[in-house]
């Protein structure tokens, strides 16, 4: 426990002199009371025998009012004697001398949070400041660790060391990083490297002895006592843990939700420098989501977030390609999220490097976020309608061809990145397919051998096909099919629709679900059932139903996908085409298979990045290449069900990152980091909770702004001068005495008139009592 300790520090030439001298002058006020009280010698008279009880009561009064007296001047001795004798009063542990030596642990903040500008220089900039100038208030000998930390601990100096350079110049080294805070691992380091203190000092001394055996000779005397000198300091060594950080709120979570402080022995002084200060405003872009907004068109609505004190106007510009291409004024309200919309034209297919960025504030490092558009063409669809109808409702296609346009006419050119034609299927001989990106086969019973050369054809040159089943479709015809990634065996459920079933597991990471669509009113009461064993190399089961069937099955042939659907795409066999859903995810789908969408792609700091691709699609090593400029070649892939799959994890810039990869798998076309922005959140933790949670005493704080750590340190070390206060107390006892004396004498003359035949016996005789 940690408790204050008086100590005495005279000169120690005259130390046992001093003490001799203040026992003697106590002995003083008792010598002279003593010498004050003489011996009375008894004569009864009878005429006086009744004034007996009223002189005992006095002298009893008198006799404590000079006990009283006799005390104030034996306490205004002792007060005098301390006073000039130094007496200190030590402010740490009792068990650290004041000049023993020093083990240092400085722990500095370098998240993100800290490169905060404030008058001209960083908060970081002022933190490395000054624990550079804590080293430079130690001794030789004295020893010292280093250590940065953020979202994990960075050892500066990995042990201590008493080479006090060395340690500023690894600090002066030190840099700020990219990471939030959290205080927890670091302040368990510290208290670990505080148990073990003196390790250095040890190994240097161990040197130096070295070194004076081979030099010096040292009678055995001398050597024995500096041995007992060095022992006795180095066992009440003082262990500091400095802290410095900005108080970081979401940094401390931690340490606070833990409580782990609270069971710490005072081993260590712990002081925590903060450089922050309340309601410091900083505005942070939080996210980014990028629709279509038209042909090579896209809409960008970034999120926008303000925190403290300050003006609230702002402006995001976006720039494609290092160029700016749009800015748009923005409102921030602070303590809210703001919606920043901005439209531009991309330009054609292909992949755009885009940074969306504020106007630089104080804390410039989370004014940026950067993504990438992975534009697809204005993908041609081909739908087939295996049951056409003059009445519209009544056709297959119905609800299929206004999902894929819902702006207009199938066919007219709108706003939907597809432009999907319909017929029936007896005109698809007739029909160039070469024209298409994807091919729909909507419960086609069957296709000639003419029509599926021509579909092998078009899916080896990279084309996509869709196939929805449905009541007029032949199984065994369709099993004939080379490309058909599953094979078919017959139509399961009820008729009825008494009972139904619904969608179920799907492939969790897979691109196609990348948008998270609520498909839960969709209820199926016919599919169709297929043959799990006869899933084909590469194919993979992408969504199931609840009845245990594959409802959305994917397979590659040559350089194209194959998907199947084992429902109609119309309202016969269940209600999904009625349902909200239908829409989207129509939409997904084909924007997969096809590539006519518009996604953007960007990640966390720390968060892996995955690249899939069904397994023939990968015919080479997949390269990243970092902000930074840093080449990573992948490991080959692992294949997981058909699919190949490759994670990058060293995410650790924010920026833009370029991919060489084939297309087919995802985020081939590169991909964006960006900041975690729980650390853009400015919000200062309040002292008195650190506080609460460590034992009274442990953690002493300095507002870094406002007063010196170094001055601070350097008077923590030194002991209290309480001498001052002693003297004064001891004037203050004199003036008392001095009252007090008066009061007694004037109380003694005011006393005698009332007994002259005493005072007249007294005169005669002094041994009367």
């Amino acid at each position: 426990m940690r408790m204050a300790m008086w100590g005495f520090a005279p000169s120690p030439g005259h130390a046992s002199l001093m003490y001799a001298g203040l026992l003697a002058a106590l002995a003083i006020p008792v010598i002279i009371h003593m010498l004050q009280s003489p011996t009375a010698r008894v004569i009864d008279f009878p005429s006086i025998r009744f004034l007996k009880a009223c002189q005992k009561r006095a002298t009893r009064r008198t006799r404590l009012k000079n006990i009283i007296l006799m005390l104030m001047r034996m306490a205004l001795i002792a007060l005098v004697a301390l006073g000039m004798g130094k007496c200190t009063r030590m402010k740490e542990q009792t068990d650290v001398l004041p000049d023993a030596p020093v083990s240092m642990i400085i722990a500095l903040d370098n998240s993100y949070s800290m490169g905060y500008v404030d008058r001209g220089r960083s908060r970081f900039e002022a933190a490395r400041e000054a624990a550079i100038g804590l080293i430079g208030t130690l001794k030789p000998g004295d020893e010292v660790a280093v250590l940065a930390f953020n979202e994990q601990i960075e050892p500066v100096l990995r042990d201590f060391t008493t080479d006090h350079e060395r340690a500023k110049a690894a600090l002066r080294e030190t840099k700020l990083s990219v990471l939030g805070t959290n205080v927890d691992p670091a302040l368990r380091e510290a208290l670990r490297l505080a148990s073990k203190a003196g390790t250095a000092a040890a190994a240097e001394k161990g040197k130096e002895s070295e070194a004076r055996t081979t030099t010096t000779t040292t009678t055995p005397t001398t050597t024995r006592t500096r041995t007992r000198d060095e022992d006795e300091k180095e066992r009440r060594r003082r262990r500091e843990i400095h802290i410095l950080t900005d108080l970081q709120e979401s940094g401390w979570d931690a340490v606070l939700k833990s409580n782990f402080l609270k069971t710490v022995e005072a081993k260590a002084a712990i002081f925590v420098t903060s450089f922050g200060r309340k309601g410091s405003p900083n505005a942070f872009i939080e996210s980014a989501s990028v629709a279509a907004a038209g042909p090579e068109q896209c809409t960008i609505t970034a999120q926008v977030w303000a925190v403290g004190a300050g003006s609230p106007g702002n402006a995001v510009a976006l720039s494609v390609n290092g160029k700016p291409v749009v800015q748009e004024a923005c409102a921030v309200r602070p303590g809210a999220p703001t919606q920043v919309t901005l439209t531009t034209r991309l330009g054609p297919a292909g992949t755009y490097r885009c940074s969306l960025a504020l106007q630089e504030d104080p804390l410039a490092v989370d004014d940026h976020h950067h993504f990438t558009v992975k534009v697809g063409e204005r993908s041609r669809v081909l739908v087939v309608d295996g049951d056409p109808s003059a009445i519209g409702p009544m056709s297959e296609t119905f609800y299929l061809g206004n999902a894929l346009n819902p702006g207009g006419a199938v066919g007219d050119e709108g706003p939907a990145p597809v432009d999907a034609r319909i017929i029936s299927a007896a005109e698809l001989p007739g029909t160039k397919l070469d024209d298409y990106r994807t091919v729909v086969l909507c419960n086609v019973a069957a296709l000639d051998g003419a029509d599926l050369v021509r579909l092998e054809n078009f899916l080896r040159e990279g084309g996509s096909l869709w196939v929805f089943l449905g009541p007029r479709v032949n199984p065994q015809h369709y099993n004939q099919w080379v490309f058909l990634p599953i094979a078919l065996t017959q139509v399961v459920g009820d008729p009825t629709k008494a009972r139904t079933f619904e969608f179920g597991e799907q492939r969790e990471g897979h691109a196609l679900f990348k948008t998270k669509l609520d498909l839960r009113a969709a209820r199926f009461w016919l599919c169709y059932g297929t043959d799990r064993g006869s899933i084909k190399q590469g194919a993979a089961v992408l969504q199931s139903f609840t009845n245990g069937q594959p409802a959305l099955v994917e397979g590659a042939f040559g350089k194209g996908k194959v998907l199947v659907f084992t429902s109609a795409c119309d309202a016969e066999w269940s209600n999904f085409p009625l349902r909200r859903a239908y829409l989207p995810w129509v939409h997904e789908v084909v924007y997969y298979v096809s590539g006519a969408d518009v996604r953007a792609s960007s990640f966390r700091l720390k968060e892996p990045v995955k690249f899939e691709a069904l397994a023939t699609h990968y015919k080479e090593r997949i390269v990243v290449t970092d902000p930074a400029g840093r080449r990573s070649v992948l490991p080959p892939p692992q294949l997981k069900g058909g699919y190949a799959e490759c994670v990058f994890e060293d995410t650790n810039l924010p920026g833009l990152y370029q991919v060489q990869a084939d297309p087919a798998f995802s985020n081939s076309g590169g991909f964006g980091v960006n900041l975690d922005v729980r650390e853009s959140i400015i919000t200062m933790v309040e002292p008195a909770k650190i506080a609460a949670a460590a034992p009274t005493g442990l953690i002493t704080f300095v507002e870094g702004p406002k007063r010196n750590v170094v001055e601070e340190v350097k008077k923590s070390r030194e002991p209290e001068k309480a001498w001052p206060m002693l003297f004064k107390l001891a004037l203050l006892i004199f003036v008392i005495e001095s009252l007090f004396g008066n009061l007694i004498s004037r109380a003694a003359r005011a006393g005698a008139a009332k007994f002259p035949l005493f005072e007249v016996l007294r005169q005669r005789n002094p041994g009367v009592a």
